[in-house]
């Protein structure tokens, strides 16, 4: 089975038109469509912090990037070279 995946604005008249990709099937097919639940369009909320040890709490929670000391010291100074006088 092929399934394909398309995002469409839902216009007030509540009819959608697409193209699939050229070399989807022809014929018989079902049409899918899901709309994403409530939580999903709202943005994830900015975490606050009352003081500095909440944050720190909070920010060993967080997974590492994989990233050394070495790769941050060398995109600060990339980052610095590109500055303009």
């Amino acid at each position: 089975m092929q399934a394909y995946q398309v995002e469409h604005n839902v216009p007030h008249t509540h009819q959608i038109a697409f193209d699939l990709p050229q070399n989807s099937p022809v014929g018989i097919a079902k049409i899918i469509v899901l709309f994403p639940d409530k939580q999903e369009l709202e943005p994830p909320a900015k975490p606050r912090f009352a003081n500095i040890a909440e944050f720190t709490a909070w920010l060993e929670t967080q997974p590492p990037t994989g990233r050394t000391a070495e790769d941050v010291e060398r995109q600060i100074n990339e980052e610095r070279d590109g500055w303009s006088d």
